[in-house]
């Protein structure tokens, strides 16, 4: 053997052949193993201890093998029963480390997507059980003694008299029940992974065992002091019952439960199981009629011992980690070896050295709790999001979603409300039966394609997809009520509109499973649901804001959730060559009046999303930069952009008629006519004066004297631009998309160039024109790709050229602190397609297509790297070098005005307007920055009126100084007409008589 004859010179693998002789390792999977460990050390750099990247090589080796095994024909079997916690106590490897040099080895080994998403949810699996331990202790020493208190005891018992070593302590009892209850997780696939599943299955196995002791009358095992003991437990006449009350109503209340989960999970699974395990004679009971009585002094060491070689069964078969290790002496070291804590004096205090070790392991348990139970925040949406409770828990945080889904849904049923029929029956067409044909249509996919991994209880398969559906049901007649009555208010445009669209119906029934799905945690995640019930992400997405909008009582994680589903969908699912994006890209491309057929970022936006200059400016009305987004109608979104839109929208306001999108007027607003006018949109000055009746102080402010008040034409200019455009270019569901998208885009920009120091403020824009150009004029190179990959080499061209020069290392390290950023985005990246070769089975992707599909073709795929030098740079060179100092003169070019973004960190100050240095902050003089100069100030409720005028003079000075002329601003209620039009207050003074009105009521309010 090849092998044996390298022994002689490699340590590494000397240590590989005795591992395999302790593993008892096939021939296959051995030699599978060493030959991949070869292959990647040849290739790549495994620094450490290389024993560790060597149980990488035998993990997925042993998963992949198939071995011939004599048993029942459903036995499910993985691998070649060896046990992943004995390998990784071969390899002295722990668990946390393992799961950090599993994702690394797959990626280096270019691992199949299934392999590495079955790493994911052994990690996941592991960060489940790792939260419900910790919540098992509490919950046992609630209901039973404390079994370090009894450790002691039990420890000094005669060791030769066999039936006092095996009695059932509470110690002992700890370690039952625990074990119990993995044998009973690993028997549900469904739940394994799953937070919330699992801890109500853990409080279904305490109220069992709770049930046996009380039985069993073993007061020596019970906690005297919980509350769901009979109230004469104590009394010398007690007489313990056969059937035991239920305790799931206590635990829930005292445990952060869902009383109607947890008993969902007792009834639907919890009792058959332990019918199950005492039928099959894994656990024994005396009572005939019962399924009580295991914790008898006769059956408790058998059942111990059955229950725990029916769970190593599992383990070998399965080949997951064993969940026993969190109950060993040996736990810390297994789940995690802290390094080793160097100081000068070698004689350092014991217990401080357990302490810091306890809190090194605490931090890397609870970076994977985080991490895989604690989805990041997306970078965008953050507006949506309610403050964090520090003080919530996993398991609360997991089980709020549901809870609080449970309280929208109150008093609520599957079909539509008297209200709901009544907006049905005001319907030119009642659309009654047709939502109600494509609910059930869509229902029955549902119920068609909800399967759990496994075969072996298809009865709870079809009780959870009907729990499921009706709950979604719910949700889905509730949301639909209050999102037509919310498009109601917005009289400007027929809100019954929706009700017609087909679209509109399916996403929303689409978005409330994913809703109840996500709530009720399970491994069908985001997106399956699409694909169960065949909707395109394109379309999916435009429903998601309308949803978060309406309903403000979804929890913090559900809307998170949607925005990361947004994002992914704005990322790359609507890039996806079958995407009907690409068929509204090629419909503009003949219909539209512009030049190009996908808009510039200008061209989507809207005023105050937009900056050219001074980065520290930042309007009021850009706090919400998709404000506008928010106030389109649904109709709007789910509808083609039709030929000559942007046209008739002209000509209808120059008839003064009221526009037919629900936008305010402000929003609607075109470029001035005339030259005169267009130079006169310009922030003007105002005069703020403070005025005392009957004892009150008021603000008023009024336009400057010395401005003209005869110009009465609406307008405003909140941030300089390139072009005075005071609405958005291009309307309809195509422009939508491309708000969000370059919204998403330059929000990731920035953060990126934050994280790589890249502060320059003209270089952002260089860097932003440099992407702008790709998607408008070479938007293939997004067809199957993704936003990240183009940006990150819009960032390392631009800086390659311009300077200072990044690395792709540099930008991909930075990249990787992106809460959405995955290895697969920079390692797997679209080089060119290609018909499929002859073979005999084509790959097919995890949508399940079909293998005789002819339109099916051959992926190449690289790194970031080869893509950028092998297609990106091809097609963006000639662009990129009109940065250059080196390029002609005639090559220049204008910037792209960069979106404005909402700093995470804002800045306690904030800037009014670009011609005038006016701010507004808190009051907190905590965050009052130090200024050179002293500036003017006045404080609401405190500074006297000269300070107030002090400052109306000085804008007025600046402004005749800056001569710029005042445009009066039309309210946004108002409906454009040829009437003349009576004065309003100048932008600058509107914001700031805005802030005043909202500050003055906090004030009343505090």
């Amino acid at each position: 053997m090849g092998v044996r004859e390298d022994a002689k010179k490699d340590e590494v693998c000397q240590k590989y052949l005795e591992i395999c002789v302790d593993l008892n390792m096939d021939k296959v999977a051995a030699n599978e193993a060493w030959s991949n460990y070869k292959l990647i050390r040849q290739n790549y750099s495994l620094e450490g201890d290389q024993l560790h990247w060597l149980a990488c090589a035998f993990y997925v080796a042993c998963r992949k093998a198939t071995p011939s095994t004599v048993g029942q024909p459903d036995t499910l079997v993985e691998g070649n029963l060896v046990s992943l916690t004995r390998l990784l106590r071969s390899c002295n490897l722990s668990l946390i480390q393992f799961f950090s040099k599993a994702k690394k080895w797959a990626d280096m080994t270019n691992l199949d997507q299934d392999f590495q998403k079955k790493i994911d949810r052994l990690e996941r699996n592991f960060a489940v059980s790792m939260v419900i331990f910790k919540k098992y202790q509490p919950i046992f020493t609630d209901l039973f003694l404390d079994p370090a208190a009894n450790e002691s005891a039990s420890s000094v018992t005669n060791p030769h008299k066999k039936q006092k070593l095996m009695l059932c302590t509470p110690s002992r009892l700890f370690d039952f029940c625990w074990t119990l209850f993995v044998t009973a997780k690993g028997e549900f696939p469904e739940v394994s992974d799953d937070l919330v599943n699992s801890y109500h299955l853990l409080l279904a196995c305490c109220d069992y065992v709770f049930g046996n002791a009380l039985v069993a009358d073993r007061k020596d095992l019970l906690n005297p002091k919980f509350p769901g003991l009979p109230s004469n437990f104590l009394d010398k006449g007690f007489v313990p019952p056969k059937d035991p009350p239920c305790i799931i109503h206590h635990l829930c209340l005292r445990h952060e439960g869902l009383v109607i989960e947890a008993k969902s999970i007792k009834e639907y699974f919890w009792q058959k199981h332990i019918r199950k395990l005492i039928s099959s004679q894994v656990l024994k009971s005396n009572l005939s009629t019962s399924d009580y009585g295991i914790l008898e002094k006769e059956n408790f060491d058998t059942n111990f011992k059955q229950l725990n070689n029916k769970y190593e069964s599992y383990v070998l078969s399965v080949g997951d980690f064993d969940e026993r290790i969190f109950l060993g002496d040996n736990r810390a070291s297994e789940i995690g070896t802290p390094s080793k804590l160097v100081g000068p004096n070698e004689e350092q205090n014991f217990q401080e050295k357990l302490k810091a070790k306890k809190r090194e392991l605490d931090l890397q348990q609870n970076e994977i709790v985080s991490k895989q139970l604690h989805p990041a925040t997306p970078l965008t949406g953050r507006k949506y999001l309610k403050i964090k409770d520090s003080t919530i828990t996993p398991v609360s945080s997991a089980t709020q979603s549901a809870a609080r889904l449970q309280a929208i849904l109150v008093g609520r049923h599957p079909a539509p409300s008297e209200a709901l029929l009544e907006i049905y029956n005001s319907c030119e067409k009642n659309p009654k039966d047709d939502i109600e044909n494509e609910v059930e249509r869509l229902s029955a996919l549902f119920s068609q394609k909800y399967k759990w991994s496994t075969d072996s209880s298809s009865q709870n398969r079809i009780d959870f997809a009907a729990k499921r559906l009706e709950t979604a049901k719910t949700l889905f007649y509730k949301l639909l009520q209050n999102i037509i009555l919310s498009e109601q208010k917005k009289a400007s445009y027929d809100h019954r509109i929706p009700l017609s669209q087909t679209i509109f119906i399916q996403t929303l029934f689409a978005c409330c499973l994913e809703i109840v799905i996500y709530s009720y945690p399970s491994q069908r995640t985001f997106p399956w649901i699409l694909d169960t019930l065949e909707i395109k992400p394109y379309h999916f997405y435009k429903v998601i804001e309308i949803i978060v909008r309406t309903e403000e009582q979804l929890s913090r994680e559900i809307v998170k959730h949607l925005n990361t589903i947004e994002e992914q969908v704005l990322e790359s699912l609507a890039w996806q060559s079958d995407s009907p994006l690409w068929d509204n890209i090629a419909t503009a491309s003949i219909t539209t009046e512009f030049p190009n057929a996908v808009p510039s970022c200008e061209d989507v936006s809207l005023p105050g999303q937009l900056q050219l200059s001074d980065p520290s400016y930042n309007p009021q009305s850009n706090t919400n930069n998709t404000s506008s987004v928010t106030q389109s109608p649904v109709s709007e979104r789910f509808q083609s952009p039709i030929i000559g839109s942007n046209y008739a929208k002209k000509k209808l306001f120059q008839d003064g008629s009221t526009p037919k999108s629900s936008q305010s007027l402000l929003q609607q607003q075109l470029q001035p006519s005339s030259p005169a006018n267009q130079q006169s949109s310009k922030v003007v000055a105002m005069s703020i004066k403070l005025i005392e009746k009957g004892g009150k102080k008021y603000i008023s402010m009024t336009p400057a004297p010395n401005q003209a008040a005869a110009d009465s034409t609406p307008t405003v200019d909140t941030t300089p631009q390139v072009k005075e455009v005071k609405k958005a270019k291009r309307t309809g569901s195509l422009a939508l998309f491309f708000r969000k998208f370059y919204h998403l885009a330059s929000v990731r920009m920035q953060e990126l160039c934050s994280q790589l120091n890249v502060s320059d403020f003209e270089l952002h824009r260089k860097i932003w024109t440099c992407f702008e150009h790709s998607i408008v004029n070479h938007v293939d190179l997004m067809r199957d790709r993704h936003l990240d990959q183009l940006l990150m080499c819009a960032v390392y061209v631009i800086c390659k050229i311009v300077g200072p020069e990044r690395t792709f290392t540099d930008i991909m390290r930075c990249y990787r602190y992106q809460p959405q950023a995955t290895s697969h985005v920079y390692r797997s990246v679209l080089l060119k397609k290609g018909p499929v070769s002859n073979r005999s089975s084509p790959v097919t992707d995890e949508n399940n297509k079909s293998k005789d599909d002819p339109k099916t073709e051959e992926e190449e795929r690289g790194d970031l790297i080869k893509f950028y030098n092998t297609v990106y740079v091809k097609v963006i060179q000639n662009f990129a070098l009109k940065f250059s100092n080196r390029s002609a003169p005639n090559e220049s070019l204008a910037l792209s005005p960069l979106p404005f973004v909402k700093s995470h960190c804002m800045s306690p100050s904030r800037r009014l307007s670009e011609k005038h240095p006016v701010y507004i902050r808190s009051l907190d003089s905590k965050v009052l920055p130090a200024s050179p100069s002293k500036p003017l100030s006045y404080c609401f409720s405190r500074s006297p009126a000269k300070d107030l005028k002090a400052i109306n003079s000085m804008i007025s000075v600046d402004s005749v100084n800056h001569g710029i002329n005042k445009r009066l601003l039309a309210d946004d209620n108002d409906v454009v007409s040829s009437a003349p039009k009576r004065s309003a207050p100048p932008v600058l003074a509107r914001k700031l008589q805005d802030l005043i009105g909202d500050r003055l009521s906090q004030l009343k309010k505090d």
